[in-house]
């Protein structure tokens, strides 16, 4: 749900700019307003995760999200679209690290990576499945329709978590306050935690990836329509490609680290040079957008580089989740998710800016790209030099 909700506004952006009058900048800031609650509330879930159910967070996350899209579907001004998007922001923000953490309460750590694989491949499924009829629900009914369709879909997915959603057996026990103090070698000092090298290497990535998918989700299908020429419509189904390569690169990243680390290959190079590795080859190809001219070849890129870009999620929370008792692993992955995600202010508006002073709308997207895909290049190279959970979980309890 949060990645179609995301896809959602890069689908309206055209059609509501006209309609509300917007500038390109003043629509990223509208973009960005998704991720001013999102850090705070997924910090507040983390935290809390050890005393209230994951179980319970998502319910109310879901239907947070659907309520959240009220305030777009009757919106004549930017400032009540704004209201909406930080609502919905809000609610995301637990979202993406309890699911990790349910997910993770049924698997052991050597067998973690393919299961964050998938949550991603889940997104990006429900995007290829969902973009191209929420595209024809624009065009037939207007972007209000939009906003409608994934609000109804908000609620459906509440009710199935509410039946089905359930923690595994490698779920930390609930703990109360006088459990943790009776329990001290259960924790680890938040601040030894997070200063490790593997923490610092996987947020350099995760916010370097982080800023990439906020200016893909709201600038794409706006790329495809007003820089490589194609309708509405046909932006809508193209939107859905680079998810296609990103599920073949999320199951292929998960599940070769998996198999490495049960052969005995030590993490730092199961996760951390491998997986580094194939985040600097996702940014350097996007780098290469400005010189290619064909849109075919264009398309090609845009999904190799950020289909493979998005296996940051596959290796990060893994990584980070060794390194951390199971009574912290909510708390210390809400903590990557707010701060990684927190790029997402601002890089939207940054694109938005490139566009209104280009001299062509094809120049300001390619160097958007230019400028993300250098930085997600830059993440990878970090998280290659910095990342190794072994090390990291014998020091951080010292």
């Amino acid at each position: 749900m949060v990645f179609v909700d995301k896809a959602l506004l890069g689908l309206v952006a055209q059609p509501l700019i006209r309609d509300l009058g917007l500038s390109a900048t003043r629509f990223g800031a509208i973009s960005s307003a998704s991720y001013l609650l999102f850090g705070v509330t997924c910090l507040i879930a983390g935290f809390l995760a050890d005393r209230i159910s994951p179980r319970r967070v998502l319910i109310v996350c879901g239907l947070m999200w659907a309520v959240g899209q009220v305030p777009a579907i009757f919106a004549v001004t930017g400032g009540m679209l704004f209201t909406s998007r930080l609502a919905v922001g809000a609610a995301e923000g637990p979202a993406q690290p309890l699911s990790h953490v349910v997910a993770y309460s049924w698997f052991p750590n050597e067998r973690r990576g393919l299961p964050a694989a998938l949550i991603t491949c889940g997104a990006a499924i429900g995007k290829i499945a969902l973009a191209p009829v929420l595209a024809l629900i624009i065009v037939t009914f207007g972007w209000r329709a939009g906003f409608a369709s994934v609000g109804a879909l908000a609620l459906v997915w509440s009710v199935l978590w509410l039946a089905t959603g359930r923690l595994g057996p490698y779920a930390a026990p609930a703990s109360s306050a006088a459990t943790v103090a009776a329990s001290p070698e259960l924790r680890v000092p938040w601040r030894r935690l997070l200063l490790t090298r593997t923490f610092l290497g996987s947020l350099a990535a995760y916010f370097t990836q982080g800023a990439l998918a906020a200016v893909i989700f709201t600038w794409l299908p706006s790329y495809f329509q007003h820089g490589l020429g194609f309708s509405a419509a046909a932006s809508g189904t193209l939107f859905a490609l680079p998810s296609v390569m990103a599920i073949v690169a999320l199951l292929s990243v998960g599940t070769i680290t998996d198999g490495l680390l049960r052969r005995g290959v030590r993490s730092r190079i199961a996760r951390g040079v491998f997986g580094g590795a194939c985040i600097v080859v996702a940014g350097l190809v996007l780098c290469t957008l400005p010189w290619i001219h064909n849109a075919v070849l264009a398309i090609i890129v845009l999904m190799i580089g950020y289909g493979v870009s998005t296996t940051v999620q596959a290796v990060t929370n893994p990584a980070v989740a060794e390194i951390a008792p199971a009574r912290q692993r909510a708390g210390v992955l809400g903590v990557l998710t707010a701060l990684g995600t927190s790029a997402g202010v601002l890089s939207p508006i940054l694109a938005g800016a490139l566009l209104d002073r280009a001299a062509t709308p094809q120049q300001g997207y390619t160097t958007a790209f230019l400028v993300f895909g250098g930085l997600v290049a830059l993440g990878g190279l970090c998280f290659a030099l910095l990342v190794d959970p072994d090390r990291d979980a014998r020091r951080a309890p010292a």
